[in-house]
């Protein structure tokens, strides 16, 4: 498989085609974005849904609008922005990354339904998109002194997270007795740091025990009432 190929399959696997056609050969991480977490209940306190918003780094968002209709305000076009939505919904509810979103609580591990109200939106005085949309569980989830824990990461490190400040996680029509704790990755050693960063964009996959290190740059979501 060529290099181009590669870089190309990889990029479909995580946002689709949009950006990825364009996109020069960085290094690990490749895409970063600034994110926000919101868990809905419902009136029986319990949990039904997981909002997420998105907003990803100039660099990929230049790439992704490159030579999309726009207005003289530099405003995307509605209808191009609906055909970024799809392609990036379709590529992320993927088995193998399902939005790198996983749910539990101790063992039990929660399901998520198909993802709706997803919206991309362009800002066209910052130059970035943003990708919001829900993932509905598909059984609502009691929450209890047992934390149910939301965990964001890409283990491949393709892609990288930030939560900026308490009001990137929050609660929606929670009881008054719930509380969201938010417990953010340990900092890569420079070593582990240098090597990542030198690992060329058409090696598919990270080193075993760089795989292993990886796992610790989740952030983590934790919900008691």
């Amino acid at each position: 498989m060529s290099r181009g190929s590669v870089i190309l399959r990889k990029c479909l696997q995580v946002l689709g085609v949009w950006a990825c056609l364009h996109m020069p050969a960085f290094a690990h991480p490749h895409i970063f974005i600034e994110g926000g977490v919101q868990l809905v209940f419902n009136s029986q306190g319990q949990i039904v849904a997981l909002r997420q918003s998105w907003k990803f780094d100039e660099l990929f968002a230049a790439y992704a609008v490159q030579g999309l209709p726009r207005s003289k305000a530099g405003e995307v076009a509605p209808e191009e922005l609906q055909k970024i939505t799809k392609e990036w919904m379709t590529a992320l509810a993927d088995p193998e990354s399902h939005f790198f979103t996983e749910a539990m609580q101790g063992a039990n591990k929660f399901a998520f339904g198909v993802a709706k109200d997803a919206v991309t939106t362009w800002d066209a005085k910052s130059a970035q998109l943003t990708l919001s949309f829900e993932l509905p569980f598909v059984t609502p989830i009691t929450p209890a002194k047992q934390a149910v824990e939301v965990d964001i990461s890409d283990p491949t490190y393709f892609v990288s997270f930030a939560y900026k400040g308490s009001s990137a996680y929050r609660l929606d029509g929670a009881p008054q007795s719930c509380r969201i704790n938010y417990i953010s990755p340990r900092p890569l050693d420079p070593k582990t740091e240098r090597l990542l960063w030198s690992i060329p964009a058409d090696q598919k996959e990270l080193p075993p025990e760089l795989k292993e290190v990886t796992k610790q740059l989740s952030h983590q979501f934790k919900v008691t009432c």
